[in-house]
């Protein structure tokens, strides 16, 4: 019991207190351990680190270009708005507050490098699509959805109207007037869920990408699709009540305005209609082949690219017979 007391009397005046520190039970300083640091995770505007937890350390400071001191209680710190493209040194120690008894530790410092600004992906729309006969006109509402197609008698925006459809929507339901009448409905990414052509009523189905992969007329299947890695590689019709198939191969061209060069028979739709973007995405990349599969031959195509890589022409070649199509975007 003596002894006890006498140690105790010894703490008390030693450290000028009436009790123990609860830090430790002797004069020593401790050093905290240096903060290891792991590789960040760098972007074009931000950058997190992350380290292996400090034993006794209550928290972490850390500065960035040797600014202002900030503080953090977790092993991770995330830094937001950063510039693109610029050098940066970032440093932090561990910490104990309130501690007689550790000392913070040494700065464990990382240079790095925020990434280029990223260029964002640009989005073409069809502003007009022809053939070797006809050009069609399209014009659009802010959310992209077309608002207005048409046709002229001289092939040019200005010329005297041949024929016009006109979109006007409903939330999810949208009528198409003038040279044809169909009832439409979308589904949630503003895709044709249904369309209702006089006794005809066509259904579409969709992948989570966005590709058309099956079409039905009147509650039978007309059409299947097969899409692998983003093109469509196989198109189906029925032919003398068997399911048929038109193959197509491609090259390593990217499809950049996302023509929908390649389409179906029978899906209610002509081309000048599926390439408002109404029917799903087109292919990744630009096709060389299409023929059926109970066909010894098929169709060739090349294709006009723009400076921008967007599709301006496309050349179909079967046999002698050459058609010609092309594009403008905005």
């Amino acid at each position: 019991m003596k002894k006890s007391f006498l140690l105790l009397t010894l703490c008390a005046a030693a450290l000028g207190f009436t009790s123990c520190s609860d830090d430790k039970d002797t004069d020593e300083v401790n050093v905290l351990e240096t903060p290891m640091l792991a590789a960040p995770a760098v972007t074009h505007n931000s950058a997190t680190f992350t380290w292996k937890a400090v034993d006794n350390a209550d928290m972490y400071v850390y500065t960035l270009n040797g600014g202002s001191e900030m503080q953090t209680t977790e092993p991770t710190v995330t830094l937001t708005g950063l510039t693109p493209s610029t050098e940066y040194s970032f440093s932090i120690k561990a910490r104990k507050d309130n501690s007689k008894y550790f000392k913070d530790s040494d700065y464990a410092t990382y240079n790095f490098t925020t990434n280029a600004e990223p260029v964002a992906a640009k989005t073409y729309r069809v502003a007009s699509f022809g053939d070797d006969w006809d050009t069609w006109f399209y014009t659009y509402n802010e959310n992209g959805t077309p608002k207005r197609i048409y046709r002229t008698a001289d092939g040019t925006p200005g010329g005297a109207l041949d024929r016009e459809w006109v979109f006007t929507y409903d939330g999810k339901n949208l009528a198409v007037t003038g040279k044809n009448e169909w009832t439409i409905t979308l589904n949630d990414k503003n895709l044709v869920e249904t369309l209702v052509d006089g006794e005809k009523t066509y259904a579409y189905t969709y992948d989570a990408d966005g590709y058309l992969t099956q079409v039905t007329k009147n509650g039978e299947v007309a059409v299947n699709i097969v899409v692998e890695n983003g093109d469509i590689m196989r198109w189906s019709k029925m032919k003398d009540g068997a399911e048929v198939w038109k193959l197509h191969t491609y090259d390593v061209v990217e499809n950049v305005s996302g023509c929908r060069a390649t389409t179906a028979e029978g899906i209610g739709a002509s081309r000048w209609l599926v390439e408002s973007g109404l029917f799903g995405k087109g292919s990744a990349h630009l096709h060389t082949e299409i023929k059926w599969d109970y066909s010894e031959t098929g169709s060739t195509y090349t294709f006009d690219l723009d400076a921008n890589g967007c599709v301006i022409g496309e050349h179909k070649l079967y046999g002698s017979d050459l058609e010609n199509f092309h594009y403008t975007y905005e």
